[in-house]
């Protein structure tokens, strides 16, 4: 109970840390901190004070401290890290490349003939839990044949690419009309109307749903291990196996979470200000 408390605790804790200062996450340090509060009272009620609280990690310390300075944990944490990172970047890359096909073709009314079924199909995927859609994909569609890193790549980016058709779509859209008839009369291309005038607006205003929805599918990046990939929630396991301890790599794999969680953030901004801003 101890271990699971604080590891909330921590977790919130960090959220609170790498969490932007906006007005909108305002909301999530209130939350995060009562569910911190809450944890870590829990934990101290149960065991009487907050001395016997971390008694049990301080006489647990030998231990811990041989699996946190050991070779095959950070072995495992690290070959599950690059897996999560290679599945996550390019699930991403190919979620925004047919995002950016299926919106287009619903904007400019182009190729209905592929426009439909394809929209059809990827609406209705989304809707499928991404750890099913994984599973269907490797022992269905694969038939457990092909690499599982890239069965989960075409899964996630399939799954993400549902809900980004959306924002894409909606957020273009809302752009004034007007102001690209604005650019035409000026001599400007149709192409040019978009690079300089529509997409500047279109994705100033999706940053924040766009961010939301990459951090969804770094998460989803767990599911890997369904289908027998080493991924970091995969390398817990099998330090668990190994070392007979969850509690550390737990904590590891969350801080790598929240630290990749706050990279992308990081990273879209510097995109959009490089191109748009």
């Amino acid at each position: 109970f101890t271990t699971y408390s604080l590891c909330v605790s921590l977790a919130c804790l960090a959220a609170i840390i790498f969490n932007n200062t906006t007005d909108y996450t305002y909301v999530t340090y209130v939350i995060s901190m009562l569910v911190s509060a809450i944890a870590v009272a829990l934990a101290v009620f149960n065991y009487g004070s907050i001395v016997d609280l971390f008694s049990p990690l301080v006489s647990r310390w030998g231990h811990l401290e041989e699996v946190l300075f050991s070779k095959d944990m950070w072995y495992l944490i690290l070959g599950g890290l690059k897996n999560t990172v290679l599945i996550f970047v390019f699930a991403a890359i190919l979620a925004i490349f047919l995002g950016a096909v299926l919106s287009y073709l619903a904007i400019s009314h182009k190729w209905p003939w592929l426009y439909k079924p394809l929209s059809w199909f990827v609406m209705t995927i989304h809707d499928v839990p991404a750890v099913a859609l994984m599973m269907f994909f490797y022992y269905v569609v694969f038939a457990g044949e092909m690499n599982g890193i890239f069965v989960s790549i075409i899964a996630l980016g399939v799954y993400t690419s549902g809900s980004l058709v959306k924002v894409f779509k909606v957020h273009i859209l809302q752009v004034d009309r007007g102001q690209i008839e604005a650019g035409r009369a000026l001599g400007m291309t149709k192409v040019q109307c978009y690079r300089h005038i529509v997409l500047p607006q279109a994705v100033k205003s999706m940053l924040p749903i766009f961010i939301g929805h990459l951090r969804q599918q770094l998460r989803a990046t767990s599911y890997a291990g369904y289908i027998a990939q080493k991924d970091l929630i995969k390398a817990v396991s099998a330090v668990r196996e190994q070392y007979d301890d969850t509690f550390l790599p737990l904590i590891i794999v969350s801080i790598l979470y929240l630290i990749l969680s706050w990279m992308i953030s990081q990273v879209i901004k510097f995109l959009y200000i490089k191109f748009f801003g």
